[in-house]
């Protein structure tokens, strides 16, 4: 037994979960910089200045449609691999998808729509706690006007890719192997603090906003840990933000708490209620 390795001869799983923090900074970070950093060199060879280059490259990246769609592909690409490659490399495993949650069933396409349906209905939850019931049917509108647009189409292609990259590894990988150590309830909510924390280093986020995220996350991871359905908290994780980068609201953070606690009290209601049901079947009087 070392520091590094366990009494089996495996790579400690703190290790691992530093490697996939690392890695997955790194890769986000990599993937903005050389595109910004290329494309200003190449304005400013063309006579732009480099205030201006710098600016032109940065909206090209951010909100210019062909490459933010393909920078989201490859984000989740890379995420996959990371996945693949420890599994495969560092724990010398098998991989098979059915270990991360993507096995198809006959459950996964419903799983795909009642991810969507439970984002679209939190989204409008967490306008309307800001704005009143009245502010629903409004919303709906240019939701749906919108969906037409190529622009809101390659924003949903963008989230929903980046949605199910990141979910392979904090609830297909990180979670899976918490739970395994630690128990489902301390599991679940180790990866979701971990996986908030990480978007502290892609944006600032208020105290507010840290718990907000963490219920949620855990909301979501428990959500997982239940069905077992990647395509469940995939379809969740992206459709949610692309509705909050395609048609960002203006509520206070305390709406977003108070929705995210709902969920999560409706998910441990529902869990509950299952376990109980299942256990009467199990053990019929």
């Amino acid at each position: 037994m070392t520091v590094f390795r366990g009494s089996a001869g495996d790579v400690r799983l703190v290790w691992r979960l530093l490697i996939i923090v690392v890695l997955s900074v790194v890769v986000a970070v990599l993937l903005r910089f050389i595109p910004i950093f290329l494309y200003t060199a190449i304005l400013v060879r063309s006579g732009m200045a480099q205030e201006s280059a710098l600016a032109t490259a940065k909206q090209a990246v951010f909100e210019g449609p062909i490459w933010s769609t393909v920078l989201g592909v490859l984000n989740a690409a890379m995420y996959f691999l990371l996945v693949w490659f420890l599994v495969r490399v560092i724990e010398r495993g098998g991989f098979r998808w059915q270990d991360v949650g993507l096995d198809w069933r006959r459950s996964s396409l419903p799983s795909l729509v009642l991810g969507g349906l439970l984002a679209l209905a939190m989204y409008l939850a967490n306008g309307a706690i800001d704005q009143g019931l009245v502010s629903l049917s409004p919303a709906m509108r240019v939701i749906l006007s919108g969906l037409g647009e190529p622009r809101t189409l390659q924003v949903l292609v963008l989230w929903i890719a980046m949605g199910f990259g990141e979910e392979i590894v904090f609830r297909g990988y990180v979670q899976t192997r918490l739970v395994e150590r630690q128990g489902a309830i301390v599991g679940v909510l180790l990866a979701s603090i971990i996986f908030t924390l990480v978007h502290l280093a892609v944006r600032p986020l208020t105290p507010l906003a840290l718990l907000s995220g963490i219920i949620l996350w855990t909301a979501m991871g428990a959500l997982y840990h239940w069905a077992r359905s990647l395509y469940l908290v995939g379809m969740y994780h992206g459709i949610a933000n692309g509705l909050s980068n395609a048609f960002p609201l203006e509520a206070p953070e305390h709406a977003g708490l108070i929705v995210h606690a709902v969920t999560l009290l409706l998910v441990v209601i529902v869990a509950l209620y299952r376990s109980r049901a299942s256990r009467v079947t199990a053990n019929p009087t």
